[in-house]
């Protein structure tokens, strides 16, 4: 932090937030500071079965489209903007990858947890931007998890999926409205 004399209050509040809280979750599931190992696939899937706009109409593309939408909610929004869609890419991804059977019990624990971990934060927005959650009582470092290391998990997990399944899946388009 950068000390500017005048502005001994900020730095008074900065001491009040305790930022290494929001590495708790992902550092007991053993994936902090995750680095990805199969972004070449994620860069195939997305360059070949994801659309411009809206659902993709393979199960591989919308998978990787569903997890970059949780990505840049959190990390550009804050998830602020979270709603039941968020949720539901949550609750899709997590069931997918389960009932694949690709992965060992281990693993699966910690894409769920993983999942479930975004889910909680993008709730949380949720309710503070529903004013469920007051002025006073909010601690924002609960909102959304911004760094990538959760996210790439989830994309390389998507990635074994697409590499186990190499046809193409049809995808139907959900209306999860």
């Amino acid at each position: 932090m950068l000390y500017f004399p005048e502005r001994k209050e900020d730095e008074k509040q900065d001491d009040l937030i305790d930022f290494e809280s929001m590495y708790t979750v992902v550092k007991r599931l053993g994936i902090r500071n995750y680095r990805p190992s199969h972004s070449d696939t994620c860069r195939r899937i997305w360059k070949e079965l994801v659309s411009k706009s809206g659902q993709a109409d393979s199960l591989q593309g919308e998978l990787l489209r569903q997890a970059e939408k949780l990505r840049h909610e959190a990390i550009n929004h804050g998830n602020l903007n979270w709603d039941n869609h968020f949720e539901w890419f949550c609750n899709f991804i997590s069931r997918t990858l389960k009932n694949s059977n690709l992965f060992e019990e281990k693993q699966m624990k910690t894409i769920e947890g993983a999942l479930n971990y975004i889910k909680e934060c993008g709730m949380y927005a949720y309710q503070y931007n529903t004013g469920k959650i007051s002025e006073d009582d909010v601690n924002p470092m609960l909102f959304a998890y911004t760094d990538d290391d959760i996210y790439d998990y989830i994309e390389d997990a998507i990635a074994l999926f697409a590499e186990a399944n190499p046809k193409k899946i049809t995808y139907d388009v959900k209306d999860i409205g």
